[in-house]
């Protein structure tokens, strides 16, 4: 039971309300998380625009590791032409031969043979 109304205890009713309109916050939260899954496009939006952002970032790291580093590409090369020849040269067929191998795992894959 509750105590005289002096003694600083919340009354029931007081308990009741107040525990209403923590139900009726949480609801509304609730709400408001489903309607921003339901709307795919605005969700499709925000990931675009993260992905840009991030890719952004990558390109401008990388532009300012090639700016840092191509002076000592160059002076290798213009050292060593033949042994930067090769290097580039075996760099490209390993590359080919991987991407084969993918295009042909990718092919037995929908094709279901393997």
């Amino acid at each position: 039971m509750t105590g005289p109304e002096g003694e600083g205890t919340p009354r029931e009713g007081e308990v009741v309300e107040r525990d209403v309109e923590q139900l009726r916050a949480e609801l509304g939260d609730t709400v408001e998380e489903l309607v921003h899954r339901a709307d795919v496009p605005q969700r499709l939006r925000e990931k675009r625009a993260e992905t840009a952002e991030r890719v952004q970032a990558q390109v401008a790291h990388a532009r300012e590791v090639v700016t840092e580093k191509a002076p000592a590409v160059e002076n290798a090369v213009r050292q060593r032409p033949l042994v930067v020849g090769g290097v580039l040269a075996a760099l490209l067929l390993l590359s080919l031969r991987s991407l084969r191998r993918r295009r042909t795992h990718r092919k037995e894959d929908t094709d279901g043979t393997r």
